[in-house]
């Protein structure tokens, strides 16, 4: 339990919040709102954008190492990843005001089975090459890897928690992007 509560509170660590300040910037008064990545690029340019996508990305990678070298089960480790998750997307400090979370549950795909990031992957990029669109590219290579994980690994279909509440963060510009192709 105490694994997951500190899963949690790594997750309200918002790197975009972080970058922001120290440039002094209101972040959340900029664009979309959003303290995410994608936000803080627009807003503050590529290197911000970098910066903050690699260090919301370990936040993920992190919950996945430090649980295997606890040896922790794989159950565990799991709830864990929907709590980072949780935690960036809804961070307690900020009323529930977070990221969208890609990055940080990216970094936990990645660490959590490597072999199967392959699958997400494989999903966005064929996806891209019909949409045209990283964000319905992401929800789709979203999709293929919590399919795969959840055949090849016991506890995949937790995980799959995490991407579904990173898709539903994502719900309003993934109907952006679809209402036009649909009118089309």
């Amino acid at each position: 339990m105490l694994f997951i509560i500190a899963s949690y509170l790594l997750g309200t660590i918002l790197i975009a919040a972080v970058v922001a300040k120290i440039k002094g910037v209101k972040l959340h008064e900029q664009n979309s709102g959003n303290l995410g990545a994608r936000n803080a690029g627009r807003t503050l340019g590529k290197s911000a954008f970098v910066i903050v996508a690699i260090g919301d990305g370990l936040k993920g990678v992190a919950i996945v190492v430090a649980g295997r070298v606890l040896e922790l089960p794989e159950l565990t480790i799991a709830v864990a990843i929907i709590a980072v998750v949780l935690g960036h997307l809804y961070p307690f400090w900020n009323s529930g005001k977070g990221g969208k979370g890609v990055a940080t549950v990216i970094g936990a795909m990645l660490a959590f089975s490597p072999l199967i990031f392959l699958s997400f992957l494989a999903g966005f990029l064929i996806c891209l090459g019909i949409t045209k669109s990283a964000t319905l590219s992401m929800g789709g290579g979203f999709i293929v890897y919590g399919i795969v994980t959840g055949i090849y690994i016991e506890v995949g279909f937790i995980v799959s928690i995490a991407l579904l509440l990173v898709i539903w963060k994502q719900r309003h510009s993934i109907i952006e992007r679809v209402k036009p192709n649909v009118l089309e």
